[in-house]
């Protein structure tokens, strides 16, 4: 699973040092909501940055990493590096290249 979101155009710009409200992180945060509307069958619009949002707070937030953790130790799973580093840019990114009118505070 690591593999796959430290693969994701996300990942590869937090590896290269993009900044979130850089210019060059646009078409990452367009690509990214273009392959979510499509996974999830919606519009590619404000609504969708809105929930991928609203998601990214939710998974990012570090009291749920935590009991994930603390759940891999007591059942003997391997414990997985941290993803609150690219939660953490995808949602930067996302509320930089939102348009102002519906961008979610």
């Amino acid at each position: 699973m690591l593999a796959l979101v430290a693969n994701r155009p996300q990942g590869r710009a937090l590896d290269a040092g993009i900044a979130p409200a850089s210019a060059e992180a646009g078409p990452i945060v367009n690509a990214l909501t273009a392959r979510y509307a499509e996974t999830f069958g919606r519009a590619d619009d404000a609504d969708l940055r809105h929930w991928l949002l609203t998601r990214l707070e939710i998974v990012g937030e570090p009291r749920a990493e935590r009991y994930w953790h603390l759940l891999a130790v007591i059942n003997g799973w391997p414990v997985l590096p941290s993803l609150a580093p690219v939660f953490t840019w995808f949602a930067e990114a996302l509320r930089a290249h939102t348009p102002q009118q519906s961008r979610v505070q």
